[in-house]
């Protein structure tokens, strides 16, 4: 690998009074004058000094001791910025996009300083004590590259041209010079945590396979995370799997991501891939060693943090569904390509389907187009109102309010040319009823909660649901429900966490118990 096609090394400066700001001495006390407290301006300065410092010629040793040092303030600038991006939906605001840009750029400059390192240090043959450095500049070349394509992901952006195969030439470059299976510590203040050039290369290609256009922004770095985990379970060969109907292939000389191919064709074999998941499928047929059975998927209740360990059983499913090589699709709804109006979330529903006259202008709708027969696409005028997990009802133009179908958003595509939402929808139901419910005994008091009912048929056998973001609510509860000018008693059961912060009860009527009747006042001697 004799050049980056991404990571381009600037014109170099002789500035040999400069040397010293690069010491170790000197860095610390720099790194050590940051200003933590205020963030943005952090984030500034380390920007500003990444790309001096790369703009300097310096021996390979000083530059490489130096990057290490500065590791860790690059991490704490980037996990700040990464958390600025996932506050909110999509679409994202400007300001959002002009984050990812600096964030990008410093992920960028970080990583080139690297590979400034590793482009002297194979110009000649590596000897021992040079191997233990390419080793460790491969690895952070190979994990810096691997931050650029996370932060995309998180944003639901196209990933930068190159990038795909700097990452394939810098693993190939690895293997070549015998150091893709050397560990390195990933971080000067966690030496204990070590990873090797093809450890971190898997790791991304994983995280790319798990499509994530259908993971929720906060679950990508948990994905991202959790795969160091099950990543051993996950081999690179150099022909294909036999058992694996599909092969799952690495083209090591083109910018392209991983995919899944049925049939292999046999030209430029030498510069393919294969991805063994053997292992790991036998390892997924006992999931409860591998899940967090605590948490749901799509609970409001639960912050997804990074280093929880285990993901839910509901996202172990959609890991496994993806690396199978089963694509990630929404029901093919929308094969009339007309255009429809949406509403997000079960407040914007309930609404509507109470509308006894028309409530455009209550701007609860956005007009979307059918980008294909399983996607819709549209430019919405608030921001942050759409994510994976979010509950969206939907209507032809031409339907009424109150007519309107029930959805969950599985898949949010960004379109960076034209700022297009595309996202594809799980169906709930074709038709859904506002309702309300409350307590079995409620009194004028009780505020009743809103929900939305719906039949399915399933298994020749029509089943009654309610969907409610009440978290309080549990299996075996009994509530009064209240439909159409007539209010029942329901038991509620099979529990579901079906979005971002909404649970779906299967509900059954149930006979109605005599209500005690109020007794009444004494009067006179009744008391005696």
């Amino acid at each position: 690998m004799k050049n980056s096609f991404f990571l381009v090394i600037p014109a170099q400066q002789k500035n040999s009074a400069r040397l010293k700001e690069f010491e170790a001495k000197a860095l610390q006390h720099w790194i050590a004058e940051l200003p933590t407290a205020n963030p943005g301006l952090a984030t500034r300065l380390l920007h500003d000094f990444l790309i001096d410092f790369n703009a300097v010629e310096m021996k390979i040793q000083l530059r490489l001791d130096a990057l290490e040092l500065l590791s860790s303030s690059v991490h704490d600038i980037e996990d700040y910025l990464r958390s600025r991006l996932i506050k909110a939906g999509f679409p994202k605001e400007d300001n959002d996009k002009k984050i990812l840009s600096i964030l990008v750029s410093i992920e960028k400059e970080f990583t080139l300083g690297y590979w400034m390192v590793l482009k002297e240090l194979t110009k000649r043959d590596v000897g021992w004590f040079q191997g233990k450095n390419a080793a460790l500049a491969i690895q952070r070349c190979i994990k810096g590259l691997s931050s650029i394509v996370v932060s995309h992901f998180i944003m639901g952006m196209p990933i930068p041209d190159w990038v795909w195969i700097d990452l394939h030439s810098l693993y190939s470059l690895s293997v070549s010079i015998k150091n893709s299976t050397t560990k390195v510590p990933n971080d000067v203040s966690q030496p204990s945590k070590a990873s090797s050039p093809e450890e971190c290369y898997r790791q991304i290609l994983l995280l790319s396979l798990a499509d994530p256009t259908g993971l929720m922004q906060k679950e990508i770095l948990l994905v991202y995370n959790y795969i160091e985990t099950v990543g051993p379970l996950i081999a690179l060969k150099k022909e294909p799997v036999s058992g694996q109907q599909i092969q799952c292939i690495v083209l090591t000389d083109e910018d392209k991501a991983p995919q899944y191919q049925f049939e292999v064709s046999a030209k430029n074999e030498s510069l393919m891939l294969y991805l063994d998941f053997t292992k790991l499928f036998k390892a997924l047929k006992q999931k409860e060693k591998l899940i967090n059975a605590v948490e749901a998927r799509f609970s409001s209740m639960h912050v997804l943090r990074s280093d929880i360990g285990k993901p839910s059983a509901e996202l172990l499913d959609y890991l496994e569904q993806r690396w199978m090589g089963v694509d990630l699709q929404g029901v093919p709804f929308f094969s009339d390509r007309t255009d429809r109006y949406i509403a997000v979330g079960l407040e914007a529903a309930h609404e509507l389907q109470n509308a006894l006259e028309s409530v455009d202008e209550r701007d609860m709708e956005f007009l979307v187009q059918s980008a294909s027969d399983r996607l819709l696409s549209g430019i919405f005028n608030k921001t942050g109102v759409l994510s994976v997990g979010s509950l969206v009802s939907f209507r032809k133009t031409d339907s009424p309010e109150y007519k309107r179908s029930l959805g969950i958003v599985n898949k949010v595509i960004v379109d960076k040319q034209s700022g297009r939402i595309n996202f594809g929808m799980q169906l709930l139901a074709h038709q859904s009823i506002a309702v309300t419910y409350g307590p079995l005994d409620a009194s004028g008091k009780d505020i009743p909660q809103k929900g939305l009912f719906y039949s399915a048929r399933e298994l020749e056998c029509e089943k009654n649901y309610i969907i409610t973001d009440s978290f309080m609510l549990k299996d075996n509860d009994v509530v009064r429900m209240f439909m159409n000018n007539e209010d029942f008693p329901v038991a509620l059961n099979n529990r579901k966490n079906v979005g971002l912060g909404y649970w779906q009860f299967e509900c059954r009527r149930v006979a109605e118990k005599n209500k005690p009747m109020p007794a009444q006042a004494k009067k006179g001697y009744d008391f005696i």
